[in-house]
């Protein structure tokens, strides 16, 4: 099986991430699919069928009541996500040493480190919202230095603060080509959201105040799925080939990393 070899030509390339994505998507699509669909999507798919039922059985709703509900989903979003993020760099690190990983080894492999990718998952989450409310830039920023600090939880093993200080260390030098990723990425997620809404599954009619339908849901499972998939491959991806363009070489061997 071919995987993404280790480059020598020292320089952080965006045409490699999505090389080293899309390598683990085709050479092990069940089980990155199986992650993507059955850990991410269809959790999220219920979540956002029981909120809306909720929403649309009381026309009264008040703001706690909001408020409690978009904490309640932003919070289980993030466990969700930690989970997705933590099994599919599971997947991507093996790809990248030329193997497969089950699909029961990358759960396991997102559960053992569960604590420390929330941590991350939460500080990163509200650092971006603050930031965003400060004027959008200091978000961004944000999102740039510590866009690998899952990674770096999942294969260095690292705590909170460590995957965050890690992060901030591979991403300095390189953080114009991770925007530039970063927005190649909001341009795909824009085209697809355009799709939806085409053929009637986002857009307006995906928030009416009404309960939620056939369409919503289908809409909600393809964008959760479409995420899930170039998110969960693009980020640890992102990681491997920032440590090869600092530190050259490929990433610890499998065997002692996952044991």
């Amino acid at each position: 099986m071919a995987s993404v070899p280790a480059f020598e030509d020292r320089g952080m390339s965006i045409g490699r991430v999505f090389q080293r994505a899309f390598s683990t998507i085709t050479h092990n699509p069940i089980v990155v699919l199986g992650i993507a669909i059955v850990v991410g999507a269809l959790p999220s798919v219920i979540i956002t069928y029981v909120m809306r039922s909720l929403r649309a059985g009381d026309p009264n709703t008040d703001l706690s009541r909001i408020w409690g509900t978009m904490v309640i989903t932003w919070v289980l979003a993030v466990i969700i996500g930690a989970i997705v993020q933590g099994a599919l760099t599971r997947a991507v690190a093996a790809e990248n040493e030329g193997q497969r990983a089950s699909f029961a080894d990358c759960v396991a492999t997102a559960l053992r480190v569960l604590l420390p990718l929330l941590g991350v998952g939460f500080i990163y989450g509200l650092a971006i919202g603050v930031g965003f409310i400060l004027l959008i830039v200091p978000g961004i920023i944000v999102m740039l230095i510590w866009s690998v600090a899952g990674p770096a939880v999942v294969v260095e093993r690292n705590g909170v603060m460590m995957a965050l200080s890690r992060s901030a260390e591979l991403t300095k030098g390189a953080r114009w080509k991770i925007f530039g990723l970063f927005l190649v990425l909001l341009v795909i997620y824009i085209l697809v959201f355009t799709v939806l809404v085409t053929l009637g599954l986002g857009g307006a009619s995906a928030a009416s105040a009404g309960g939620p339908t056939a369409s919503n849901l289908v809409g909600s499972a393809i964008t959760a799925i479409t995420f899930n998939l170039l998110w969960g491959t693009i980020q640890p991806s992102l990681y491997v080939e920032l440590r090869q363009w600092k530190e050259g070489g490929s990433i610890e061997n499998l065997q002692e990393v996952f044991a």
